[in-house]
């Protein structure tokens, strides 16, 4: 008797809402593929724009918190295998203001909480590292906030210490990404990567994810 065909759900900003329609394609028949806000009017209320998470994007740290929470209430939510982009949002730092969007501190405390969440429901987290990011390129694109090289890697491994003392995996995209081209080639604004690029990235994400059920 053949096996089920296990269940892959996506949470996260939107990196995950470009790269997802192919990452679905590309394991069709490996998992069945859902995310946060699948319907086509949230996939359209995130595109509208990226950089204000809506709809399919899930947000920063303490949405996907919020969102956890929802399926809580919902319940019936338990997927084999979670897929998870988090932290970008949190790190931006407003241009008047200078405050983060989520401080680092609160962010190391959201994903203890996140990572705990799932590891007691026994759902496999797949954790994908935030990033690249040419900080020269990003702030003089983007006039509302702008992100740091040093808050990248600060917040990078903020979580990482994390997941490495609970044993998740870690996909290393941006380091795959950067080998795709230089960042003024590949970015199509500030932080966000032309098509050509976001397919490869998710073909990067479905190979790992398919030798999970190898």
């Amino acid at each position: 008797m053949n096996s089920p065909i296990p269940s892959l759900f996506v949470i996260g900003s939107s990196t995950t809402v470009l790269f997802g329609p192919y990452l679905k394609k590309m394991v069709e028949g490996v998992y069945r593929y859902s995310r946060k806000g699948e319907e086509p009017s949230e996939m359209a209320a995130a595109l509208r724009d990226l950089d204000v998470p809506q709809g399919a994007s899930a947000g920063d740290s303490s949405k996907v918190l919020e969102h956890l929470h929802s399926l809580d209430r919902a319940g019936g939510f338990h997927p084999d295998v979670v897929l998870i982009h988090v932290g970008a949002h949190d790190m931006k730092q407003d241009v008047e203001t200078g405050r983060y969007q989520v401080p680092l501190g609160q962010y190391r405390l959201n994903v203890e909480q996140i990572v705990a969440w799932f590891q007691a429901r026994d759902i496999k987290l797949v954790w994908i590292r935030i990033g690249p990011l040419d900080e020269t390129l990003h702030n003089a694109r983007s006039h509302s906030f702008h992100r740091f090289e040093k808050d990248l890697s600060d917040y990078n491994e903020a979580a990482e210490a994390i997941l490495r003392r609970r044993a998740v995996p870690i996909l290393d995209l941006p380091g795959f990404t950067r080998s795709l081209g230089p960042m003024d080639e590949i970015l199509k604004d500030h932080i966000h990567f032309k098509d050509e690029i976001v397919r490869p990235q998710a073909a990067y994400i479905a190979g790992y994810l398919s030798r999970m059920v190898d």
